[in-house]
């Protein structure tokens, strides 16, 4: 992309190598110039003060369009010297200054003037500046550096000599130019120059500035309000600076698809700035899109278990399922030795003193530099479980600290006078249960310890001083906890608690306000604070709340449409700049601060076009529509270029449907056949934050057919009047036998309808491929099963069993999918033969499979996963000429586990439990199952491996 634009109805214009298109927030259009087949590329778009769409292109001149939206007309517009067009500047309503290859001319809507003192110097950048009160004109040339042009409305004539290398310029091609920050800043054929105080200070090479063409210069907000400058370079992508003279660089590592970058344009609605490359189409740096760090940009595996800070504020340090690596300057480096490189790693804290500590799978250790100081595990220390799952590092003056370690059983404290100690001083039913999280406050005064919180399965405490003590709340009594964060406030401390029933503000009085906005996020993980957000992580996304609006807000949603590879994220950090990182099993996701939402105001709603009748006709404000053509057709779109996707659309004809339907995509709709009345056109649309548009309304009439006339209405009475008098017996005769037959077909037809309905209805509940029953069967079935395991939770359960076949994505690349799919029909053959008369075998969804067995006690299920494992891999399965051997890994738990168990609340959370067995047990190897079952003191969860010895 060559050149961008917008033009004052919020159209986006894009110059290309091919020509020229405009975006209406759907889909790009070309807009054709007259030049009898000749192509071309346009390389400088502007808009007068009139409206009119100024084109200039390489080889085919100049070029003006008058009108609106698709009706636009373009007329060439005669160059003194035609050259290639490069640049415009707006000089006044109708006309504009060109520059050429050839020089400057000032152009009106059939007519150019050329200015005589610049003939013969080729300029690329124009900018119109006012002086003492004279307007000024700056060029960029194209190699005789820049040039200063005054006395504009009479006799223009150059002012001063050029600015060139010998000034001090990089070079002396003036490819962009923009006053910024006071100064005017100049893009360069190998670098940028900002004059300051009438000194140019250069950015290039000598202090790290890439050395590179400055194509295009844009003022914009960073999203925290201050206005930085953006420049696109080629190469080196864009570069973001801040008026005290710092850059930053963005490139392919944070998403830009091409460091070659060009056109800069900043949508005047939102604030977004579009970026043209020259080699992948149109970047836009939206605010609310989801960085993704995986494979491709360096990490070890895209299965992130944890993320955080270093004691560099530039670094962060990220545990893979690979190992940890630390990430610094945009690289990703092995945090460990090789030896330990492979460690699962929850947590990391480096300490001052130059020691880090590591939380992992195995256990605790603490390392300097590559030296390990000490390895603490579960069997030669005091560590709570296997597991270390969190770490917090609580000051407790000048130059002493104590380490807090989270696990599954408990919680444990390193002292360097001590060593690792179990903390059994917490509640009774927080000493062995899991430690979902720990916060720390720093102490206001040095000398003091930091305050210290640790959330439990089943409350919050605090830890001031040595003293603990829990936090009270109503909200808090016999709930599930999971995340927390803390703000200080005036009167002490304010709280929001991730719980099992949503996410809650707990005021210093201990008063709870539900923010019901996080319900729809499923079951909540933790909470994030970031500058004026609180982020609140769920099983179904991300949501974004002000941490100062209302609980009642509806927050900003991220998914998978805002770059997030998956929605459940794990834990998250907020880095030295106010980036938000979040881990999950997708990759690392980043979200910048300058992506931080402003409130907006609504975007417009065009009307495309509005028709009626055949041949087509303009519908118009006051249209009075012929009977025979009241059909109406018509097209919309709002111009709002963020998350065009979820753009909604509304179109109702008042009079006729008063009450609003339903808003949808549809941004055409189509009114066919309407009655004769007075109505109104009503056209409405909201953006994808639920701003609506100012609706568009247009009244209008249909005329009453000939027929409907008063007097023809009066006339046809009277004459069936007459014929009903004289054939009323004949009728009523008629009536009667048409009435039977009538009556004896609409019974037939009924019971057809019957029918054909059980058929569809037993479709919709079938896979069509293995004939398992499917999700929709499981939505209607699963409540009166849940019911039933529920009325005798002492007795046998319902075994819930997720099930899934080993390197299905193997099979599929190498036999095909007719090979695939031979493979799911056998193995839900061989599941329902083993699958009891009151079972549900479902196909969960791809190569995966669900599994309802009825009345199971919990000693049974073990036999029950084994069964399943060794009915599946008994025999190969043949595919075509190949037999293949195949295998599968099953997650398992019984339903409900216990009255008091979280499990036991609903058949869904079962269901998470076992796809979540299932996951461990594919880390585990595959071929397996996993039987989740209760600890001995049912405060934790342990897994029962289940192994079957495939046939030799």
């Amino acid at each position: 992309m060559i050149a961008l634009m917008q033009d004052k109805e919020g159209w986006i214009y894009a110059g290309t190598f091919e020509g020229l298109a405009r975006y209406d927030g759907r889909s790009w259009q070309t807009l054709e110039l007259p030049t009898d087949g000749r192509r071309y590329a346009v390389g400088a778009l502007a808009q007068a003060g009139d409206g009119s769409i100024w084109v200039g292109t390489d080889s085919e001149g100049l070029w003006r369009g008058v009108g609106r939206g698709r009706d636009i007309v373009f007329e060439r517009v005669p160059l003194s010297d035609p050259e290639a067009v490069n640049a415009f500047y707006p000089a006044d309503d109708r006309s504009m200054w060109v520059g050429t290859g050839a020089g400057l001319e000032r152009c009106q809507a059939n007519v150019c003037a050329r200015v005589d003192a610049l003939r013969g110097v080729g300029v690329r950048s124009l900018l119109v500046e006012s002086e003492n009160g004279e307007a000024m004109l700056w060029l960029g040339t194209n190699g005789e550096g820049v040039w200063r042009l005054r006395n504009l409305d009479a006799t223009p004539s150059v002012s001063a000599a050029p600015i060139t290398r010998d000034h001090g310029l990089p070079n002396n091609v003036g490819l962009s130019m923009v006053r910024f920050a006071g100064d005017l800043w100049i893009g360069t054929g190998r670098g940028l120059a900002r004059m300051h105080d009438d000194q140019l200070v250069v950015y290039g090479a000598g202090n790290g500035f890439p050395v590179a063409m400055v194509f295009a210069l844009q003022p914009g907000p960073a999203g925290d309000g201050r206005t930085v400058l953006f420049a696109s370079l080629r190469p080196g992508g864009l570069a973001r600076i801040d008026a005290d003279g710092s850059w930053q660089l963005i490139d392919g590592e944070h998403g830009l698809p091409s460091n070659a970058a060009h056109a800069l344009l900043l949508e005047k609605y939102r604030n977004l700035l579009w970026i043209g490359t020259m080699t992948a189409g149109i970047a836009r740096m939206e605010r609310d899109r989801w960085a993704l760090f995986d494979e491709r940009s360096g990490l070890p595996d895209r299965l992130v278990l944890g993320v955080g800070r270093g004691l560099d504020p530039d670094s962060l340090w990220v545990g893979t399922a690979r190992g940890p690596v630390i990430w610094h300057n945009g690289q990703f480096h092995p945090m460990l030795p090789s030896s330990h490189g492979g460690e699962l790693v929850y947590d990391m804290i480096d300490v001052p003193d130059g020691t880090r500590w590591v939380a992992h799978g195995q256990g605790l250790q603490r390392w300097r530099g590559s030296t390990l100081l000490e390895d603490f595990t579960v069997d030669n220390s005091a560590l709570p479980a296997v597991s270390a799952d969190r770490l917090a590092l609580r000051r407790l003056s000048m130059d002493a600290y104590e380490l807090y370690v989270g696990s599954g059983h408990g919680l444990a404290r390193w002292r360097a006078d001590e060593g690792l100690h179990r903390v059994r001083s917490l509640p009774d039913d927080m000493v062995d249960g899991p430690i979902k999280a720990i916060t720390v406050e720093p102490a206001s005064d040095a000398t003091q310890a930091d305050l210290l919180w640790v959330v439990g399965g089943r409350g919050i405490v605090r830890l001031d001083g040595e003293q603990w003590s829990r936090v009270d709340a109503t909200c808090l009594q016999g709930q599930s906890t999971f995340g927390l964060t803390v703000e200080r406030v005036d009167s002490g401390h304010l709280y929001w608690v991730s719980t099992r029933d949503g996410l809650f503000q707990i005021d210093p009085d201990g008063v709870c306000t539900i923010w019901s906005a996080a319900n729809r996020l499923g079951t909540l993980s933790h909470v994030q604070r970031a500058g004026e957000s609180l982020f609140v992580f769920g099983t179904r996304g991300v949501l974004q709340l002000d941490r100062h609006g209302p609980p009642d807000q509806s927050g900003v949603w991220f998914g998978a449409q805002s770059g997030l590879a998956s929605p459940e994220m794990t834990s998250s950090t907020v880095d030295a700049w106010g980036r938000l990182f979040a881990a999950g099993a997708g990759g690392l996701a980043a979200l910048s601060p300058d992506t931080a939402r402003r409130p907006a105001g609504p975007a417009p709603l065009h009307l495309l076009s509005a028709e009626f009748g055949a041949p087509a006709q303009p519908l118009l404000a006051g249209s009075v529509l012929p009977p025979d053509q009241a059909s109406i057709h018509l097209r919309i779109a709002l111009i709002a270029f963020e998350r065009e996707s979820q753009v909604r659309y509304r179109t109702r004809v008042l009079g006729l449907h008063d009450l609003p339907g339903p808003w949808t995509p549809e941004s055409e709709a189509r009114f066919e056949r309407l009655p004769p009345g007075d109505f109104e056109l009503l056209l409405e649309a909201r953006d994808a934050d639920g701003v609506e548009a100012r609706p568009i309304r247009i009244p209008f009439r249909v005329d009453r057919p000939w027929w409907q006339s008063p007097w023809s209405l009066l006339g046809g009475a009277l004459l069936l009047v007459a014929v009903g008098l004289s054939l009323g017996r004949w009728r009523l005769a008629a009536a009667r036998q048409r009435a039977r037959t009538l009556e004896d077909q609409v019974d037939e037809r009924t019971r057809e309808l019957a029918a054909a309905n059980a058929r569809l209805e037993e479709a919709s509940f079938t896979d069509p491929l293995t004939g398992l029953r499917n999700r929709r069967f499981f939505a209607l079935a699963a409540p009166a099963e849940a019911e039933r395991a529920r009325r005798a939770p002492a007795g046998p359960g319902l075994l819930v069993a997720v099930m899934d076949i080993d390197h299905f994505k193997a099979i599929n690349d190498t036999h095909g999918h007719d090979g695939g799919d031979q493979v799911l029909v056998e193995v839900a053959r061989r599941l329902q033969s083993v699958a009891r008369s009151g079972d549900f075998v479902l196909r969960w969804g791809g190569e995966e499979f669900l599994l309802l067995c009825r009345d199971v006690r919990a000693d049974e299920a073990a036999t029950v996963v084994l069964r399943l494992l060794t009915t599946l891999c008994s025999s190969p399965i043949q595919t075509g000429d190949h037999s293949l051997r195949v295998t599968a890994s099953i997650g398992a738990v019984t339903y409900p586990l216990s009255l008091h168990s979280e499990a036991a609340a609903t058949l869904d959370r079962a269901i998470s439990l076992a796809d979540a067995a299932l996951y461990r047990a594919k880390h585990a190897g595959r071929g397996l199952g996993i039987l989740v079952e209760p600890a001995a003191d049912a405060s934790d969860w342990v897994d029962i491996e289940v192994r079957v010895d495939a046939p030799a």
